[in-house]
């Protein structure tokens, strides 16, 4: 179909989320490192580098029309400011030492300065590049992990499970450790204009009980929420968490997010009856199964399926995938994707 671009992409989200006319769905493409192959570097040097995140977000907004930029820290940033050691292979970093083993270790660990410590510095170098270049009409998100997450990576992630049974307070601790270190970092990300998606995969409940989740993960989260919604006068952060959450969604709306990102593993329907009167919704077309082993006609089949049941949500919704994009995801597969997004909103014809 013809492609007549009346909005921006910032004009789009607004829309969206208002429950009013635009030009096209948009597309929450949590396209981080996938970024580097688009300008033919490794994750790796992209990870290490300001200005080749940047280069890397900006092309590939030129080469899809992406509604959203993306530039760190992902799910290990914090982790790491805090201590943690990394492997950067040509694919996702990845925890190879968890800086707490011990909780004696915790007490060691000091609160990372977002302009100085681990690679927080470049994520916000990265964020002031792509904001002077598109920042006007494309809204751009840091991605950060949630408490829960890196205090798993402080610990270890089974040892935090184990502490979470046999040792509470050591769990809070880390917790308290990890809530503390975020919101520095999220206030210099506001400060620049940027916004925050949190993600939080280890509070997922496929690894701990919904009980869990509400005594150990809700809180902090919420605290966080709160720290961004004072921030920015009210508009709270998006909030991911993989897997199965269909046990916690109403826990999720409560810490106050704007919008949950749901996961392709769960019924997109199934949440919107649920809590799209209270929230916005993401979702959940299949990262792996779709976007990266499937074909053109897998993904439109599967954004037509994703898009009849988001549309009309309360609180709005947007068209994304369950979880992040998949580093190799075949090009020919992402333009599969816009084009359903255009002619999806074409036959439903809420034009702006």
């Amino acid at each position: 179909m013809t492609r007549k671009e009346t909005m921006t992409s910032r004009e789009r989200f607004a829309a969206a989320l208002a429950g009013e006319p635009y030009d096209r769905i948009p597309v929450f493409l949590l396209m981080s490192d996938h970024a580097a192959r688009v300008i033919g570097v490794s994750v790796g040097e992209y990870q290490r580098s300001a200005d080749l995140m940047a280069k890397g977000q900006l092309a590939a907004q030129r080469l899809y029309g992406v509604d959203l930029l993306n530039t760190g820290p992902g799910l290990t940033g914090l982790a790491e400011a805090l201590g943690a050691k990394l492997a950067f292979p040509d694919n996702t970093a990845y925890v190879v030492e968890n800086p707490a083993p011990t909780p004696e270790d915790l007490d060691r660990l000091k609160i990372p300065d977002p302009r100085r410590d681990g690679r927080l510095p470049l994520f916000l170098e990265a964020t002031k590049i792509v904001l002077d270049e598109a920042g006007a009409r494309v809204p751009v998100s840091l991605t950060t992990a949630g408490p829960f997450t890196t205090a798993s990576y402080l610990r270890g992630p089974d040892q935090l499970l184990r502490d979470l049974r046999r040792a509470p307070e050591v769990a809070h601790r880390a917790l308290r450790l990890a809530t503390d270190a975020t919101i520095p970092f999220i206030r210099e990300v506001i400060a620049l204009g940027a916004r925050i998606s949190l993600a939080e995969p280890m509070a997922s409940g496929t690894l701990i009980a919904a009980a869990q989740f509400r005594a150990f993960a809700q809180p902090y989260l919420t605290e966080i929420v709160d720290a961004v919604k004072q921030l920015t006068g009210g508009v709270g952060p998006s909030l991911h968490i993989c897997g199965d959450s269909s046990r916690i969604w109403s826990e999720m709306a409560d810490t106050g997010a704007s919008v949950l990102s749901i996961d392709d593993e769960v019924d997109l329907a199934a949440a919107r009856a649920q809590v799209g009167h209270r929230v916005g919704l993401i979702g959940n077309i299949r990262p792996t199964a779709v976007m990266a082993n499937g074909g053109p006609d897998d993904v439109r089949a599967n954004a037509r399926a994703c898009f009849e049941k988001g549309v009309g949500n309360p609180k709005g919704y947007i068209l994304g995938l369950g979880c992040a994009l998949p580093i190799n995801t075949p090009p020919e597969n992402v333009h599969a994707l816009f084009d359903a997004a255009w002619e999806l909103s074409g036959e439903r014809q809420i034009f702006a």
